[in-house]
């Protein structure tokens, strides 16, 4: 290792450990090879990850990149919703504190259609939770996984996680 490759991997650190810090969700970064399943895997839970923590940071950009062009879904409050409402911001002060993803299971049935089911649960500042499980269906199109559909329901209760 030379000392200009750990000096550009220091930057890298530090770039990476600033722009943690700094409220916006990194933007999921797509496989280099689109068929590589256990990478395909990764991008959808980042981008699952990322979708999530929306509503908390105000930040678009992974919509907007793993969210097909004529993406359509159900929304949790049961309207359907574009890519363009999906990414918009909830009107009137951001109260939503945390959005974690609790799961997500991801298979393949076709080579170019995979689907994730999982579940989230965020947290609003004055401490309540709402929780919701959703079935997102994603296409390889043109080279790129992106969700094509989605749909979202309320839990009755909060999530407390599947039994292992």
């Amino acid at each position: 290792m030379t000392a200009t490759s750990i000096r550009n991997g220091a930057l890298a650190l530090l770039a990476l450990s600033l722009l943690a810090g700094s409220g916006h969700a990194a933007t999921p970064v797509p496989p280099r090879d689109a068929h590589d399943l256990a990478a395909v895997k990764l991008y959808i839970r980042a981008c699952e990850d990322a979708w999530a923590e929306q509503d908390v940071i105000g930040d678009t950009a992974s919509s907007k990149l793993c969210l097909a062009d004529d993406y359509e879904g159900v929304s949790s409050r049961n309207k359907v919703v574009n890519k363009a409402q999906s990414m918009a911001a909830d009107p009137g002060p951001r109260t939503t504190v945390s959005d974690t993803v609790d799961y997500v299971r991801i298979r393949f049935p076709a080579p170019n259609v995979a689907i994730a089911q999982g579940g989230e649960t965020a947290t609003k500042k004055d401490g309540s939770r709402r929780s919701l499980i959703w079935t997102d269906t994603w296409l390889l199109r043109a080279g790129k996984w992106q969700i094509m559909t989605s749909q979202d329901s309320v839990l009755a209760k909060p999530y407390e996680g599947p039994k292992k």
